[in-house]
């Protein structure tokens, strides 16, 4: 199996299984319990985050890598690694809580999925520069989304919580 498949299986896992198992974990008040976020989101609220937000990250580094992927083969490894950065995050928290993150296994299939995928990176023997460039890019994916729901709160608030 090549990296595309991995990629594209990290994509598949996020979208329904990763968020269903957050969502019956009680993600939105998990964040903002863990200081994650400075607002308590609904869950609709944190839906339209992942959805508007977290998504479209993700696909802009997998389109990015099917576009040309022996120049962006760095974005399609950043895939990999956001889902092994995922599955630590969820890992970090269930050892510090004693208590399972919601999201933790789902975030063990990412990595087990991720490690797959970076053996099959590395037999593509990129440049050392491809590797911090994922790594970085890989980052960015886990991190921005999180410091732009912070910013887009006021505006998802708006639309998703009327009465």
């Amino acid at each position: 199996m090549n990296i595309t498949y991995h990629i594209i299986i990290n994509l598949i896992i996020y979208i329904p299984f990763h968020l269903f198992e957050e969502a019956i974990g009680d993600f939105p008040r998990w964040m903002f319990t863990h200081k994650w976020l400075p607002y308590h989101m609904t869950h609709g609220h944190w839906m339209a985050n992942n959805i508007f937000i977290y998504y479209p990250f993700l696909l802009c580094a997998t389109a990015l890598f099917l576009l040309d992927n022996s120049i962006f083969l760095c974005c399609g490894a950043a895939i990999l690694i956001w889902g092994i950065i995922n599955f630590c995050d969820h890992f970090f928290y269930t050892l510090k809580d004693k208590k399972v993150s919601p999201g933790l296994l789902t975030g063990g299939a990412f990595l087990v999925n991720s490690i797959f995928g970076l053996i099959q990176f590395s037999k593509l023997n990129p440049s050392i520069g491809t590797i911090i460039l994922a790594i970085l890019i890989g980052g960015i994916l886990f991190g921005a989304p999180i410091g732009l729901c912070v910013v887009f709160y006021k505006f998802f608030n708006k639309y998703i919580n009327r009465n």
